[in-house]
């Protein structure tokens, strides 16, 4: 999830100490409870990435694209600190998610607010790892501590990010929140692995993908045994990724119905997209 909020206060580009000591403080900061809203408080890493994904969740109402039965099976495909997953259970109370998580940090704080919730371990089944189109013991990730929210396997995609916005105040954020930037080795495995623990399963009502650039590893991570089953699906995409017409060529290629919304947030320069794809009542790949 693209994380790009413009009203910060950002030092000076010549006051370089100043820059500098506010880029350390942000680095270091400790998990810590945040109310984002009059519904919800959470433990929180950064308070910036935070506070904006929970406006397209809770208040943007982004990924509310269809109804879903109340003992939903949803999949969370980048959970971060499990903003997503706590908005479907509070909607959905007997709902099955599997989330999938695989930055350390970002999985403790996803943990936190689970317990904090008090959501039953045998309803989420949250999973230290990164989805793809196949295993890999290690591969590389970006973490940024200031922006959990655009790690990524492709960090290339934010020095195009960087060049594309239009004004300096824009590439100074984003040059504060890629601040501290460390890689982190990571697992990485197929969905299909996972769902073929559920030998019974026959509906996978909601797959929401957000993770940044990868995309379309995790769509060909899932076979097609199990694309038949899945009813809805909202896979945010970013155009400098390059990625969106080939997604969007994949999920027809398996029967669904496509469109595309522009993120509110999304730049001219630089547009990011939720894909949707929903199949009708009967319809199978």
């Amino acid at each position: 999830m693209q994380v790009m909020m413009p009203s910060v206060s950002l030092p000076e580009m010549g006051d370089a100490s100043a820059s500098k000591a506010t880029i350390t403080a942000m680095s270091q900061q400790e998990p810590r409870l945040l109310e984002l809203g009059p519904d919800l408080t959470v433990y929180i890493g950064a308070e910036r990435d935070a506070r904006f994904i929970y406006k397209e969740i809770y208040q943007d109402n982004c990924y509310d694209i269809t109804p879903l039965p109340p003992n939903a099976f949803i999949i969370d495909a980048g959970a971060n600190i499990g903003l997503f997953t706590l908005y479907m259970k509070a909607k959905y109370p007997s709902a099955h998610i599997l989330a999938f998580e695989p930055v350390p940090q970002i999985l403790d704080i996803f943990r936190r607010n689970l317990a904090l919730h008090n959501v039953p371990t045998q309803d989420v089944h949250v999973h230290a790892c990164a989805l793809g189109a196949e295993s890999v013991p290690a591969k590389p990730l970006t973490y940024f501590p200031n922006a959990p929210g655009n790690s990524t396997f492709v960090p290339e995609e934010k020095d195009l990010l960087r060049k594309a916005l239009p004004a300096e105040h824009y590439q100074r954020m984003i040059d504060r929140s890629s601040a501290g930037a460390t890689k982190v080795d990571v697992p990485v495995e197929k969905l299909s692995r996972f769902l073929d623990d559920y030998p019974d399963l026959k509906q996978i009502d909601f797959l929401k993908v957000d993770v940044e650039s990868w995309e379309l590893d995790v769509l060909r991570g899932i076979d097609d045994r199990h694309w038949n089953m899945v009813r809805n699906a909202a896979v945010e995409v970013a155009e400098l990724s390059g990625l969106r017409e080939e997604i969007e060529a994949l999920l027809k290629s398996k029967g669904f119905h496509v469109e595309r919304e522009l993120a509110s947030w999304s730049y001219e320069t630089a547009p990011t997209y939720t894909v949707l794809a929903r199949r009708h009542d009967g319809e199978e790949l």
